[in-house]
């Protein structure tokens, strides 16, 4: 067809692009080797998916937590740093969940993309304790073990976020356990809208 590019002059980057694009518009499972080519505007493209599709989803959601830092960490304090990335957390966009369990879904069948995820998480499980373990420091936060309840709030977030995508159980219900578990472990007494963060009470 004319105007269609011959499949040896796509680069690398510009599958990528493509399949970050399928991703964005109809999610993992819609990545094809069709669908790329289709993209690109080829009759075919000679790729192997599940490893652009791995790099496709690597670097989406690389992107993803470097805005939310520079969000995030744009507010004074810890406390507020903290709201303000489970605000994020709790409610993020919903393609973007959708995507993320589609991801995790796949990786029964993509080491590749298994790994992906696997370094996401570690990365929101990293961001989420530097944030607690400088609140701690600073007396925003009780002193807790930064790691462990940055696991107990990932694996929660990761629950009520997969509720969210069904209508399982309603917002605020879903947000009462988050807030929950943020006094009980630091201490913060924060409302189901994550509003009016107070720090401990501490002794005289």
């Amino acid at each position: 067809m004319l105007g269609r590019k011959r499949a040896r002059d796509i680069d690398h980057a510009e599958v990528i692009g493509a399949v970050q694009g399928i991703i964005r518009t109809d999610g993992l499972l819609a990545v094809t080797s069709e669908r790329i080519a289709a993209a690109l505007e080829v009759p075919r493209v000679a790729v192997d998916v599940d490893t652009v599709l791995a790099e496709a989803y690597r670097d989406l959601w690389t992107s993803e937590i470097a805005e939310v830092r520079r969000t995030v960490l744009a507010n004074p304090t810890p406390a507020e740093q903290l709201r303000a990335l489970l605000a994020w957390l709790a409610t993020p966009p919903e393609d973007s969940d959708a995507v993320r369990l589609e991801a995790w879904a796949l990786t029964r069948r993509n080491p590749l993309l298994r790994t992906a995820v696997r370094d996401n998480e570690a990365a929101w499980h990293a961001f989420v304790a530097s944030v607690v373990r400088r609140g701690a420091r600073v007396g925003d936060f009780l002193e807790a073990d930064a790691d462990e309840v940055a696991a107990q709030v990932i694996s929660l977030i990761d629950g009520i976020n997969a509720y969210q995508l069904i209508g399982y159980r309603s917002d605020l219900d879903r947000m009462r356990l988050l807030t929950r578990l943020l006094r009980s472990e630091l201490g913060v007494v924060w409302g189901p809208a994550l509003a009016d963060a107070f720090p401990p009470d501490r002794p005289a």
